[in-house]
């Protein structure tokens, strides 16, 4: 990249930036299927709360979800309400993570041109962006995606307070501060107070760093504070009202505090982490990883690449230090390490030029190959693992884009700042996302047994609402396939006494490790089930294969395709 003054991006370099991230972001979109467990519990509590007109509580069928705040559900459901409210396709319970990222790209661009000018800005948003975090996060119906734009806008704002200068007065309260805060409350809406540690662990450091502690001012925390709780305070009051504390009690003691004492949900992980897998998860920009370090090391007095340090170094360590761990947690940090790379490949000559630099970047070339052949193959080998065909095209594909990608991260390293391989190198990452999340994944046909069994279950006929009940295989998605009222049975023999209480509509899905005992209760009282169809699958959370059998009342109303005939 060559020098460039301007500090903001101009008309046609937002609208590339946008379409840029949309291609790397929109394959799979729109076909992948539900997936379990999050993205099925956060759509279902959605849909309920469209079903059941209460915006205040959040409920997984009668089971409460008190972990979060209700901003993520309701911006699932006034994305989803124009497309069938609780009955519309999973894509739209996934826009706001769509939107999510795309806001913290584009706010990651506007805030790296005013640091290093509009094609350093340019080149961290895209980075930002097509970040294998970015693209799992914008198709996943949940939090950390939106949570992400309300980080980078809060920080964005901070940025300005914080590198004033000393002396310098006090902002307008409506300018910067009011953006930090109103930010804050939002994030606190999304998943409690993530954004709020990130800002505070960066306020400190830089505090201390610098001494500067001005800033503590100048973000006007009194009128702040009435702004973010005014976002926040209202529903949060409603919700322990509502609950009789039981939302303090689940969302601050178990889904806050107890992740940080103790792994939560089996998520444990050692110090380090994060660290081992920033390669994977920042690909493609794992290639300028080592040019980000050796420019913050360099440049370090300098007050923007402080404020970049002690967004991302404070944070990081956080989460490295807490006993729960999930690839997503480091997620908010992120911009910070995409504007650094941006700017490590605007000095790109300077830092080759220096030998311990030119020996992390090399390093971290090394880690990208590494992380690039693991990405390319994990579609054919997910296919040998699963029984399906390795060889399909996607599959191909994506060997193919990940050698050109390899290729092109080579080519790039060794002049980083050439446009044309960084077109190259961005070109093969959004063709290796087409591969994989377009066409490798949706064919994994096993991954998705609710998805197979609820088209299944679609070709019955003679009820309006059919009353599922599965056993052997409880996930969510089966509820998000099935509908709300979906029996999720612990065993064969409480299926069958649902089966047999809703005998006119009923089905029930009963997988091969419970339909002993299924059959068993139903013999019992004298009934034998007919079943209509097998869907044989894997789940993927417990790493179970499946056999699920469907099974009807021949004396209830439902009729199958083949007995019609």
């Amino acid at each position: 990249m060559t020098g460039d003054l301007r500090k903001t991006l101009n008309t046609r370099e937002w609208g590339a930036l946008i379409a840029i991230l949309l291609l790397a972001l929109l394959p799979g979109f729109f076909s992948i299927p539900v997936m379990d467990r999050d993205e099925a519990r956060y759509s279902q509590a959605s849909s309920q709360m469209m079903e059941t007109g209460d915006y205040i509580d959040i409920r997984f069928q009668e089971d409460p979800r008190w972990v979060k705040p209700a901003g993520i559900y309701w911006m699932q459901v006034a994305t989803s309400a124009p497309f069938g409210g609780p009955d519309a396709p999973i894509w739209a319970f996934r826009l706001p993570s769509l939107i999510g990222v795309l806001i913290g790209g584009i706010l990651t661009a506007w805030l790296g041109a005013r640091i290093i000018g509009a094609q350093g800005g340019m080149a961290a948003g895209v980075m930002l962006g097509l970040t294998l975090m970015a693209a799992v996060e914008a198709r996943t119906a949940k939090t950390d995606a939106m949570l992400l734009a309300a980080g980078v806008i809060a920080q964005a704002a901070l940025f300005f307070l914080l590198t004033q200068a000393k002396g310098s007065p006090r902002p307008k309260f409506i300018g910067a501060p009011l953006i930090f805060w109103a930010a804050t409350g939002a994030a606190l809406m999304i998943k409690g107070p993530i954004v709020t540690l990130v800002s505070v662990s960066t306020i400190a450091a830089y505090g201390i760093w610098t001494r500067d502690w001005g800033v503590l001012k100048r973000i006007r925390p009194l009128f702040g504070v009435l702004v973010a709780a005014a976002i926040a305070l209202p529903w949060l009051i409603a919700i322990n009202i509502k609950t009789d504390g039981g939302f303090f009690m689940e969302s601050v003691g178990h889904a806050l505090l107890g992740k940080v004492a103790e792994s939560d949900d089996s998520h444990a992980g050692p110090f380090g982490y994060h660290t081992l897998l920033l390669p994977i998860t920042f690909w493609p920009g794992t290639l300028f990883v080592g040019l980000a370090a050796g420019l913050a090391w360099t440049k370090r007095e300098h007050p923007a690449v402080k404020f970049l340090i002690c967004w991302l170094v404070p944070t990081w360590l956080i989460f490295e230090l807490i006993a729960t761990k999930l690839p997503h947690y480091i997620f908010p940090a992120m911009p910070a390490l995409a504007i650094l790379a941006a700017w490590g490949i605007k000095d790109a000559a300077e830092l080759w030029s220096k030998k311990w630099p030119r020996r992390i970047h090399l390093a971290f070339l090394g880690l990208f190959v590494l992380a690039t052949a693991i990405l390319a193959a994990v579609p054919m080998i997910a296919a040998d693992y699963l029984g399906t065909t390795m060889m399909s095209a996607p599959n191909v594909l994506a060997i193919i884009f990940g050698l050109i990608a390899i290729g092109a991260g080579i080519m790039a390293a060794r002049r980083p700042s050439a446009l044309p391989r960084l077109a190259v190198l961005m070109a093969a990452g959004i063709g290796t996302y087409w591969a994989v999340f377009q066409g490798a994944i949706p064919a994994l046909k096993p991954l998705w047994p609710s998805y197979y069994v609820a088209q299944e279950v679609g070709k019955l006929t003679g009820c309006e609402e059919i009353m599922a009940t599965t056993a052997g295989y409880r996930e969510p998605s089966n509820v998000r396939y099935l509908g709300t009222r979906t029996y999720l049975a612990d065993t064969g023999a409480q299926s069958a006494e649902f089966l047999l209480g809703h005998w006119e509509c009923g089905v029930a899905i009963i997988d091969v490790t419970e339909q002993q005992g299924f059959l068993a209760a139903m013999s019992e009282e004298g009934v034998a089930p007919y079943p209509v169809n097998i869907v044989s699958g894997h789940n993927y959370v417990k790493g179970d294969d499946l056999d699920l059998t469907i099974f009807i009342l021949e004396e209830g109303q439902l009729n199958w395709p083949s007995a019609q005939e």
